[in-house]
């Protein structure tokens, strides 16, 4: 099929659709209360209201597509006379009501990848892991993610099959289709309309981007505005379509020409006056979207990650580190392993080689002693430097009235003592010069409270898959990819400050502080500190972003 002709017949099917009135009336209440939701979102509570408006989008959304179903496969007759159409379509889903249901459920399920969902969803951050399960799914994530994939194809079948059930129920002379042929009812429609929707969103996003610069505070915002209120209303429409193809490929591709008599051919246009309430909602979201996101913009602090600034040093080490004080970080982070001593050395281990003076390879940090250890040369990037202990890394950073995020790197080979050996050796210490620590082991982190309350100890969280709302932490060290305001939220409902990871593109710095985060966490610090000293118009870009994102 050529796609010129597929893209025709597709939005013209789309057009005759979308004139039979009560397929336009109940679309456009769909978007209405999609867009009210939207609004909703940006401010915190109203919990209940918000529950209620997402059940009316999914049971309205389960009668739009029957009433679809039921105009694709009617007559004439029936399509002329708006209370009998009504009445077929409330009738055939008392008959398939189940099926819909399900197909809806699933869908929303499976749009969790796109849009403001799977590593950037609304929708899972609110799932709530037992905390005896947080640690196993967040140090076993790869095999955490791999599972969702095999779920995600189990649950794409399940759609498909479903899909091609409701074919043959509504157009009983379609002949079934098996097996993974049905992809395409799914594939295709991705393909030719969310794929090209998304580009086109992102380029005139990154023209905005580049306009930045060029353009006055007053012009600047007035321009970004009208263009996130018109990206925010194409996108609907590209949605729209994109649900329509689905249905209309897994019948067939059936030609829509309906013929509506001359008495009601009046009503069969769209309805101006709701399609007006839609968009002045659009243009309140933008509002509402813009200036909050300019609000959010704030500073953030700095903290250099693992000690470095770009190539300035071998990560986590002390020369590294007094270079990069100079520049006058809020906080340097760095990693910190036990040794096989029971002692604390500072070095991520995994990214650097260990090796002995004759420049053989040794094993790592876990089975060596902290004697064994400083006899050993370290190696990263060309550069070299010896391992030092925690102790001096924490005296050479009193001396420059540094403050520190010690990260504490969870092993299998830790001894069973180890966060008790941590807090004797360095909980009071860590506390007097008002230090940071952060893990990315719950267990340890509840066991670094107890053991000394007056810690400031924060949760590391490498995949935005789940609430942090049963989690409490002092603070959140978030990772950057797909991050969003949901999480953000979370934290600074229960007080605590969020720190990204790291992000370290001038353009990703700038999206973290328009999200709202309270420190970066980055290996460019001082680009970090460019971007802090920045006016607000060259955010307003990212505003658009992070918006068009909750879309497509």
């Amino acid at each position: 099929m050529k796609p010129i002709n597929y893209y025709r017949r597709l939005f013209q099917t789309s057009y005759q659709l979308l004139r039979v009135r009560p397929v336009n009336l109940g679309w456009l209440m769909l978007l209405a209360i999609l867009v009210t939701l939207h609004i909703l979102m940006l401010n915190p509570g109203l919990v209940a209201i918000k529950v209620v408006l997402i059940l009316g989008f999914l049971a309205g959304l389960i009668f739009e597509l029957n009433l679809i179903l039921t105009v694709f496969t009617t007559n004439k007759t029936i399509l002329n006379q708006t209370d009998l159409l009504m009445l077929t379509a409330w009738h055939r889903l008392s008959k398939r009501w189940l099926q819909l249901v399900g197909l809806v459920v699933l869908m929303a399920i499976l749009w969790l990848p796109f849009g403001d969902a799977g590593f950037t969803a609304s929708v899972l951050n609110l799932v709530k892991v037992p905390i005896n399960w947080v640690d196993t799914v967040v140090l076993q994530r790869r095999i955490a993610v791999a599972i969702l994939v095999v779920l995600y194809g189990i649950l794409l079948f399940s759609f498909l099959k479903l899909l091609g059930y409701l074919r043959i129920t509504v157009k009983p002379e379609l002949v079934s289709i098996n097996g993974w042929h049905r992809l395409v009812w799914f594939c295709r429609p991705l393909i030719a309309i969310w794929l090209p929707m998304s580009i086109i969103d992102r380029v005139a996003v990154r023209g905005l981007r580049a306009l930045s610069n060029q353009l006055s505070n007053g012009v600047g915002n007035g321009t970004s505005l009208t263009t996130l209120v018109l990206l925010v209303a194409f996108s609907l429409i590209g949605l729209s379509v994109f649900l329509i193809a689905i249905i209309w490929e897994s019948i067939a591709q059936p030609e829509f020409q309906p013929e509506f008599s001359e008495e009601e051919a009046h009503l069969h246009s769209m309805a101006w006056f709701p399609t007006g309430l839609v968009m002045l909602l659009v243009i309140l979201f933008g509002f509402q979207a813009f200036h909050f996101g300019s609000i959010a913009a704030t500073p953030s602090l700095t903290i250099s990650h693992r000690g470095v600034i770009g190539d300035n040093g071998m990560p986590n080490s002390l020369s590294a580190f007094r270079r990069t004080v100079k520049h006058q970080p809020n906080f340097v982070e760095v990693d910190v392993q036990e040794t096989k001593d029971g002692q604390f050395v500072v070095s991520h281990g995994q990214d650097i080689n260990l090796k002995t003076e004759a420049g053989k390879k040794v094993g790592n940090i876990q089975k060596l002693t902290l004697a064994q250890i400083k006899k050993h040369s370290a190696e990263k990037n060309g550069h070299h430097t010896n391992i030092v202990s925690l102790a001096s890394y924490l005296r050479t950073a009193k001396k420059q009235n540094q403050r520190l995020i010690v990260e504490i790197k969870v092993t299998p080979q830790d001894s069973p003592d180890m966060v008790q050996r941590f807090v004797d050796q360095y909980g009071s210490q860590l506390v007097a010069n008002h230090d940071f620590v952060h893990t990315m082991s719950y267990q340890t982190l509840l066991k670094l409270k107890q053991l000394n309350s007056n810690l400031i100890v924060g949760y590391i969280v490498p995949l935005n898959l789940i609430s942090i709302k049963n989690l409490p932490a002092d603070f959140y060290s978030l990772q950057a990819i797909g991050l969003n305001t949901t999480m953000i939220r979370q934290a600074h409902s229960i007080g605590a400050p969020v720190f990204a990871w790291t992000p370290d593109k001038l353009t990703d710095m700038q999206v973290m502080r328009v999200l709202g985060v309270d420190g970066q966490i980055t290996n460019q610090l001082t680009r970090l500190q460019q971007v802090n000293r920045q006016p607000i118009k060259q955010f307003n870009w990212a505003i658009v972003e992070n918006v068009v994102n909750q879309f497509c």
